[in-house]
């Protein structure tokens, strides 16, 4: 027979356990559906947010194409008009040769023709698109698919000559196109020169 101060000690004993038992059952339950909820929209702000991260770099990276592009394209103008009184007749007064260079003539279409085919999407051109004028005097071309159509401007001869680079691409499909110019022109000492900026119109990209 089971004494009261026995039934006392039992009575008094058995909660704490039971409430520690209970305790860590609870711990060991996991997340409340609060707790998950807000997990759950956590995680989907930050897959949001990389997704962004991801889509700004790799249209950064695209970017990239049109600016490595004009540089080299003004680059290789300014190599063309320094070396192209070359062209010109012997015997004659350097100064008068001076006077006469030029860049390449100014293109007369881009590659590729149509804005259209780089709207969100790539162009693949081949031989024939870079074997005009003037791609071919500045041995200019590109052989990997491209983000950006390509032209150049040019005119005027010796001091006034003038040279434009030109990339135009639509990354995004939005309709909106992205042009980017490198101009380059000529100093007091008949040499050609880049534009330390690049001019850019509609900058969404």
């Amino acid at each position: 027979m089971v004494s009261a101060v026995c039934i006392r000690r039992l009575v008094r004993v058995a909660p704490p356990r039971c409430a520690a038992d209970a305790s860590a059952r609870a711990s060991r339950g996991g997340f409340t559906l609060l707790e998950a909820l807000n997990a759950l929209t956590l995680l989907a702000i930050l897959a949001t947010l990389g997704m962004y991260g991801v889509g700004k770099w790799v249209r950064h990276g695209r970017t990239l194409e049109a600016i490595g592009s004009v540089h080299a394209i003004a680059q290789a103008a300014v190599a063309y008009y320094d070396d192209s009184d070359a062209t010109q007749p012997t015997g004659g007064a350097q100064a008068a040769a001076h006077a006469m260079r030029h860049f390449p003539g100014p293109s007369r279409g881009t590659v590729p023709a149509d804005l259209a085919d780089v709207r969100g999407k790539r162009y693949q051109s081949n031989l024939a698109d870079w074997s005009p004028s003037p791609w071919r005097e500045l041995n200019f071309s590109i052989h990997q698919p491209q983000n950006y159509r390509y032209g150049f401007e040019s005119s005027g001869t010796g001091r006034a000559s003038v040279a434009t680079g030109v990339a135009q691409g639509d990354l995004d499909g939005s309709g909106l196109a992205s042009t980017y110019r490198l101009r380059v022109t000529v100093n007091d000492k008949y040499e050609a020169e880049v534009a330390p900026n690049i001019e850019l119109e509609n900058q969404d990209e």
